[in-house]
């Protein structure tokens, strides 16, 4: 893995694109602006989680860069979110997450199989929100759900309408011995404490 050495600031500049989501009679038009591709880490309601490593390479570039994340709550759909914009179409991601909820850390390592389409299906426009107006652009969001069990969705999108899934794929259990969560899981219990225990672990929430 080459060496992973630029680190990205998240950039939320079009996420605006989710507001005024209700004008439903605006006029529709071309997106004409350039366009800032992200990768989006998302988690389910009630169920945050904490991402201690987020890498992406795209292998063909020669390139790897660190995605700054740490704390993710709900939701998927939301317009926040932890981002961080790419400097080239990823090939291959690591990340490593601890389930508040479950109390367990959780790594992946995701090699997305023919890269080079998922970007054209990104390219391809799709009607969002932008000023209040209808308007046709890219899926220029690429986002990772982490649900409980360590299952991670895939998603492309621009805002939560125009979603689509593109993969599923399971990260494995691991003790990591490296980092105290104690403190940060006792104020989450205080929070969420309730939910969990009167619904548990929803492992089919994707």
């Amino acid at each position: 893995m080459s060496v992973l050495n630029s680190l990205k600031v998240p950039v939320l500049t079009l996420l605006i694109v989710f507001l005024n989501a209700g004008c439903s009679e605006a006029e529709e038009s071309q997106w004409d602006m350039p366009v800032n591709y992200l990768i989006k880490v998302v988690a389910p309601q009630h169920y945050d989680v904490w991402v201690d490593t987020f890498m992406v390479e795209s292998l063909s570039r020669d390139i790897g860069w660190r995605g700054p994340i740490g704390s993710v709550s709900c939701c998927w759909k939301a317009p926040g979110g932890k981002s961080a914009e790419w400097q080239a179409m990823p090939e291959l991601i690591l990340i490593k997450w601890f389930s508040f909820a479950e109390q367990q850390s959780y790594r992946a390592v995701i090699k997305l199989e023919n890269p080079d389409k998922l970007l054209e299906r990104m390219q391809q426009p799709a009607p969002a929100m932008f000023n209040g107006k209808k308007v046709n652009m890219p899926r220029h969001v690429l986002a990772l759900g982490l649900a409980p069990g360590g299952k991670v969705v895939m998603w492309i999108m621009n805002w939560e309408e125009t979603a689509i899934e593109v993969g599923r794929y399971q990260a494995a259990r691991y003790d990591n011995k490296e980092s105290d969560y104690t403190q940060w899981v006792e104020e989450y219990l205080e929070e969420e404490g309730d939910y969990i225990r009167a619904h548990g672990m929803q492992y089919d929430r994707w």
